[in-house]
């Protein structure tokens, strides 16, 4: 009998696992490029009801503009937009994945509302809010590493940030209230507000400007610095820094 070398004898061996290792995945769930099964769906005001708020997450692209007719698109993969559920409840819109996939294509979710009052975005989106002129309130709240864009003018602005998430602010306003946690980051020194009121936490960052009244509490090695000639009254500690820029 010939002596079978050890080299083959190990190629044997991984040929054998290799193939008993070979599994029939399900192929939402096997990691791919861009899906080649793309479609656009809209739902008209009909469906979605009266809202002045959202609420959506999952790794979203969010787009949100301003018009006289509410209405949404959604452009993605064919399963992914079947899984999609949509509900609108107490003024607002809500936007999530009724089922649980490992793979999931790019979801661009576009969002046309006469008026804006709120956004609470999760879960990595990535959002752009722009045209919006004259608000009285507007809410922000990004968590889950979301980031946002947002050019719009409102008289108060309530804004909360956690979870490694930015927010990137441009317009004008009278008031602001914040708090920034987990190192998140808020770049709005083109947002001049009269008043702002920032609780900053967690290694964060802010950036904004102020005219008349500052008032920050910052711990966590936070940073925070601002433009402007305001009073300023701050709360310091766990080497947290507030300094004008």
């Amino acid at each position: 009998m010939k002596r079978i070398f050890p080299t083959t004898l190990i190629l044997l061996l991984l040929n054998v696992c290799l193939t008993s290792c070979i599994i029939n995945l399900d192929p939402a769930s096997v990691p791919m490029g861009s899906s080649t099964d793309e479609i656009e769906r809209t739902y008209s005001a009909t469906t979605l009801g009266s809202f002045d708020r959202l609420d959506m997450g999952s790794a979203f692209l969010i787009t949100v503009v301003p018009g006289n007719t509410p209405s949404m698109t959604v452009k993605g993969d064919r399963r992914d937009v079947e899984d999609l559920e949509q509900t609108t409840r107490s003024n607002t819109l809500k936007l999530r994945y009724s089922v649980s996939r490992v793979r999931r294509y790019t979801m661009r979710v576009t969002v046309t509302m006469p008026t804006l009052r709120g956004v609470t975005f999760s879960g990595a989106t990535k959002s752009d809010i722009t045209g919006f002129r004259n608000l009285s309130d507007l809410s922000i709240d990004l968590s889950g590493a979301s980031k946002s864009y947002v050019d719009v003018q409102a008289t108060r602005l309530t804004l909360d940030l956690s979870g490694a998430s930015k927010l990137e602010l441009i317009g004008r306003g009278t008031n602001f209230r914040g708090t920034v946690s987990g190192a998140s980051e808020l770049q709005s020194f083109d947002y001049p507000f009269a008043d702002a009121v920032l609780d900053i936490s967690g290694a964060s960052h802010a950036y904004l400007t102020a005219n008349t009244s500052l008032n920050v509490t910052a711990s966590g090695a936070s940073k925070v610095r601002y433009r402007g000639s305001p009073t300023v009254q701050q709360v310091v500690s766990g080497a947290s820094r507030v300094e004008r820029d």
